[in-house]
């Protein structure tokens, strides 16, 4: 039987919850915080090759993360880190590209085949996600975070055109099916129902307590599990990469 990581994420976190649970005194032992950042980012290609030739324009959109996490303390200056984050992410890029793979609807007719041109895609994202990560104290001041994470995506869009080009129907040397700006003229593409629903990946971060119950704290998230189902090929596979920077309140 395969064995995926985020299965054994997942028997992880169902382990320290157990752990938790069962003894008052680890329980007492927990340190809690309150968080609010903004967030920047967008889903980024496995790798950026030569069909994308540069960046029109790029708008990261106004996003942000809430999230309730605690820290438990283990041995000498180590700590298991932990949460549940709700995260807001969004992306407006327009990029000249050639050679691009896509498949587009222009009014009533679908097409797929190799775009020349402009390609504009929007994304937004909306994520519940549970970290579990491995924390070194310096001081009691300054710390650092890694591990991986797990997320669900409970409501997520991906849509755009192609446009102020061609597209080869089919492959390079197809027929030659030329595309304008505006609507019915340009190639439209919506792929929502092709997103994944479950994501995990790596997550590393920073913390500063720079009173006794402020802070602020630096968070990076890459996604290994790409963005669309794997039977999906569309455009090119591309993974959600976000930075977070913000504050936190101890609790206790």
């Amino acid at each position: 039987m395969k064995i995926h990581i985020k299965h054994i994420l997942f028997i992880a976190l169902m382990i320290a919850a157990s752990t938790l649970g069962a003894s008052a005194s680890v329980l007492d032992s927990l340190s809690y915080d309150a968080r609010l950042g903004y967030t920047v980012g967008g889903t980024i290609p496995t790798h950026i090759g030569k069909e994308i030739r540069g960046i029109n324009s790029f708008n990261p959109g106004l996003n942000f993360s809430l999230s309730a996490e605690a820290t438990l303390p283990l041995k000498g200056r180590w700590s298991l880190h932990s949460g549940l984050r709700l995260e807001l992410g969004s992306m407006d890029v327009d990029s000249r590209v050639k050679n691009y793979e896509i498949e587009v609807v222009r009014g009533d007719e679908s097409l797929s085949g190799i775009f020349m041109g402009n390609v504009r895609i929007k994304t937004t994202q909306r994520r519940l996600s549970l970290p579990l990560q491995a924390q070194y104290n310096f001081s009691d001041e300054f710390c650092l975070r890694g591990g991986l994470f797990m997320g669900w995506l409970f409501s997520r869009k991906f849509w755009g055109w192609a446009y102020d080009g061609y597209l080869r129907e089919g492959t390079p040397v197809g027929a030659k099916i030329e595309m304008g700006r505006e609507p019915g003229d340009r190639g439209d593409f919506d792929f929502d129902q092709n997103m994944r629903h479950m994501q995990w990946g790596l997550d590393v971060g920073a913390d500063w307590q720079f009173t006794r119950r402020w802070g602020l704290f630096a968070e990076l998230t890459y996604g290994f599990s790409g963005l669309f189902k794997s039977d999906f090929h569309s455009v090119q596979p591309l993974r959600p990469m976000y930075g977070s920077l913000g504050v936190s309140y101890r609790i206790k």
